[in-house]
């Protein structure tokens, strides 16, 4: 099953019981399975996407912060999940620094969202599947709210155990900062007061502060990649599944029914990721002066040029053509296009 239906069908409550006799209710999936159940759009996005959405996100060039503008959420409530795996891969890929700060222990990942009318301003919950068996939905403690009007106001990651909403900072990379300032995170209520009576020591505090903020911090500048791709022409591939059938035969062995989602994919950013995993790794390691072309992002107005990831070297391995992928908005002119 998906992480949606996972939960969707959750009905146990959070419920923490210390050894002191202290029992706490916590903020769980159960308390959002009917929001999930009655939101009108559900994505689940393919690998490759989650892939282009991050190198979008941590791309060179202009950057992703210099197109803000041209995102919007595009409904007032939506989920969307994807693989945690593939996630974390391109994470790495893109920030060998950050890779550590991932937690491994998720198999799904995905976000209820629910934003203004004008598509500008929302709020992300987070959930994951975890690998146990039977694999058990989770939401995180933070929830992030994102302003792309740049008109959050924040305090300093330490003060999100005081109740504050706090932001994160990419102090090498100003682009990816720029981006981040779109973003706010703050403990849900309570979670908050939980943590308050349980994390005294400046270890425990510092432990939750890192757990907490790594959970959801790689989301949002993922997320407002795929809403530039969702905004822009860009030929995301997008597939209504529908569950009539098998909810039948599921309604008919006393199963909960699963619920209809779409698929989304982009194979004009698919193509050349496809071919660089398929290369043979002997043919990458054979020529010395062969190297990897991170991607970037050029805008000339209301047109976003991005050049896509590619390797360049020898050419035995075959002569490098243009893999510039060209986004316009829906009102302009033209259909997207890949160049080459």
């Amino acid at each position: 099953m998906r992480l949606l239906d996972h939960v969707a069908q959750c009905t146990a409550p959070i419920v923490v019981r210390q050894t002191c006799g202290d029992v706490w209710r916590l903020t769980g999936p159960s308390d959002y399975a009917q929001a999930v159940t009655r939101c009108p759009l559900r994505y689940v996005l393919a690998d490759e996407l989650v892939h282009a959405c991050i190198e979008l996100a941590y791309s060179e060039g202009a950057g992703l912060s210099s197109c803000l503008d041209l995102v919007h959420l595009p409904a007032e409530s939506m989920w969307i999940e994807w693989d945690s795996a593939a996630q974390r891969q391109a994470v790495a890929q893109m920030l060998p620094e950050c890779a550590t700060g991932q937690s491994g222990d998720s198999l799904r990942h995905g976000v209820l969202i629910s934003a203004d009318s004008a598509g500008r301003r929302g709020s992300l919950r987070t959930f994951w599947l975890t690998p146990t068996v039977p694999p058990e939905p989770m939401m995180a403690a933070v929830e992030t709210t994102i302003d792309l009007n740049g008109g959050l106001q924040v305090s300093p990651a330490e003060a999100l155990l005081d109740g504050g909403s706090v932001a994160v900072h990419a102090s090498r990379s100003p682009r990816i900062d720029d981006l981040l300032h779109c973003a706010s995170f703050r403990l849900n209520e309570a979670w908050h007061r939980y943590y308050a009576a349980v994390a005294r020591t400046a270890p425990e505090r510092e432990e939750v502060l890192r757990r907490s903020l790594a959970t959801v911090a790689f989301d949002a500048p993922m997320l407002i990649a795929l809403f530039l791709l969702m905004g822009l022409r860009s030929e995301l591939v997008q597939i209504p599944l529908s569950r009539e059938r098998l909810n039948a035969k599921r309604l008919r062995l006393g199963k909960p029914p699963l619920l209809a989602h779409i698929e989304v994919s982009c194979p004009v950013l698919m193509t050349e990721r496809r071919r660089e995993s398929n290369a043979p790794p002997t043919a990458i390691r054979a020529a010395p002066r062969l190297h990897h072309v991170r991607g970037h992002i050029v805008r000339r107005e209301d047109s976003v040029f991005w050049r896509r990831s590619h390797w360049r070297g020898h050419l035995r391995l075959g002569a490098v053509q243009s893999r510039t992928v060209t986004l316009r908005l829906p009102a302009a002119a033209g259909q997207s296009q890949s160049a080459g």
